[in-house]
């Protein structure tokens, strides 16, 4: 490195207090009504902006340098604080959720079961279950999106991680409970009461984790997946988990696991029917992968270059985790401004994925800008669909071979288009604007017609599994 390097002044980040603060509110009243604005326009603020939720005053980094110090940072940005509490009232202590203190043991423990050979085995599952996502998707009815994708996610998480199955009744019960305890949880971030729902919704999460605990300590001798490996497994001292520690993964699983793909399906899918020409480049190649109509597989992948891309695309737009929630541990320098302990630093994917510095026509949906050369040019830490750094989602690539194999399967037999109008048996209209107080970044309410493409191949269920790997 030259002298003149090593001696060039380090960059002048600009500080900004985001404006529109209400008494006692802050910003959350924009925050509800427009999030995609409030968050997409920070940065024309200034690269380390403050804002208010409530009580609560949050720093966001908008510049990539600032993003890199924090994610890398993990012992010192580390998970924690009053909202932070607020949520882990609902999911415990699990590895998604716990302090960097627990975090390097706790990944420890889950590792093994997400490495590549344990997803290309999970992944029998996933076509089995995409195949049967297809099928429920009849030419010429209009489908409710988010719920039918996170009932197809839900039951691959349970099949997989767990290895147990879950009916579709308890699949809506615990899709509403997390929507409820969750909305709960962020009107008490700004001291308002959450109500008596939000404390069903909390009890109704726990006794659904405590019964699948249960039934798989009873009948889990057999089976496999990430649960089997938890309740076998053993710390440095011989000790096991308890059942607390059980509950915390399970329910951190469930979250991550089903919310997550189901939104990226669903904005995926909503993205392709409002850009036709997408749509048809990626029907090409799957006509090309996947000529019969058959569901995909783990050995498709390498040959669904394009369907990667547009779904990396949908995860720029739409990153299911908008909002990470950061607390400084000590004092620490960060844009040229001294934040003090306990200042709470909120890291949002959808404020760097929308930067125009970072990415170019940011509103643009373009699969392309994730070719090679044209992805390499980006900041090393501009992308966080699955977070980034030491706390990056430990699921990141059970993830991606879901929503690959769904979306492939899905649009190999089925070509979604838009409602028009209302419908007439709830006389509602389609929403896909974003959904409001949620922690997972989803449509409000998004349905689609669907329309047939082939002829439908022989039925999913019954019939002999599938190959591994093949």
């Amino acid at each position: 490195m030259s002298s003149s390097a090593r001696d060039a002044a380090p960059p002048a980040y600009v500080h900004a207090t985001l404006p529109g603060a209400v008494p006692l509110l802050g910003h959350l009243p924009a925050l509800v009504r427009d999030p995609a604005a409030l968050l997409a326009g920070l940065h024309r603020h200034g690269d380390l902006v403050e804002l208010r939720l409530g009580p609560n005053r949050l720093v966001v980094p908008c510049h990539p340098e600032l993003l890199r110090q924090v994610y890398a940072d993990d012992r010192t940005f580390d998970k924690g604080g009053p909202i932070y509490g607020r949520f882990r009232e609902i999911l415990g202590n699990g590895v998604a959720t716990c302090a960097h203190a627990d975090h390097r043991r706790q990944r420890r423990m889950l590792q093994p079961e997400f490495r590549p050979d344990r997803v290309a085995a999970y992944a029998e599952v996933m076509t089995r279950e995409a195949a049967l996502l297809a099928d429920s998707w009849r030419p010429g009815e209009v489908v409710d999106v988010f719920p039918s994708c996170y009932r197809f996610t839900l039951r691959v998480v349970t099949r997989t991680l767990l290895g147990t199955e879950v009916p579709d009744a308890l699949a809506g019960r615990l899709q509403r409970a997390f929507e409820t305890a969750f909305a709960g949880a962020l009107r008490r971030v700004v001291r308002l009461p959450a109500g008596p729902r939000y404390r069903a919704a909390v009890r109704t999460l726990r006794s659904t984790v405590a019964e699948l605990v249960r039934d798989h300590r009873a009948h889990g001798g057999d089976r496999t997946g990430l649960l089997a490996g938890l309740v076998a497994a053993r710390d440095e001292d011989g000790t096991a988990l308890s059942d607390a520690e059980l509950h915390d993964q399970v329910v951190a699983m469930l979250l991550a696991g089903t919310e997550t793909t189901a939104s990226q399906l669903s904005w995926t899918l909503r993205l392709l029917t409002a850009h036709p020409d997408i749509l048809a480049a990626l029907h090409r190649e799957l006509d090309e992968a996947l000529p019969d109509g058959r569901p995909a597989r783990w050995s498709d992948l390498p040959r669904l270059p394009y369907t990667d891309r547009v779904l990396t695309e949908a995860l720029r737009l739409y990153p299911p985790g908008w909002v990470l929630l950061r607390t400084c541990t000590r004092a620490v320098e960060l844009g040229g401004r001294t934040l003090p302990p306990g200042t709470q630093v909120v890291l949002s994917p959808y404020v760097a994925h929308h930067h125009p510095g970072i990415f170019a026509d940011p509103a643009r949906f373009d699969p392309d800008r994730w070719l090679p050369e044209r992805a390499a040019a980006l900041p090393r830490w501009a992308f966080a669909g699955f977070a980034n750094g030491p706390r990056q989602c430990l699921g990141a690539d059970f993830a991606r071979t879901e929503a690959a194999i769904a979306l492939a399967t899905l649009l190999a037999r089925r070509r979604p288009v838009a409602v028009s109008g209302r419908r007439r048996s709830d006389d509602r209209r389609s929403d896909d604007r974003l959904m409001r107080l949620t922690t997972v970044l989803r449509p409000h309410r998004l349905r689609l017609r669907v329309l047939d493409r082939r002829p439908p191949g022989p039925p999913s269920r019954p019939g002999p599994p599938l190959p591994a790997g093949d």
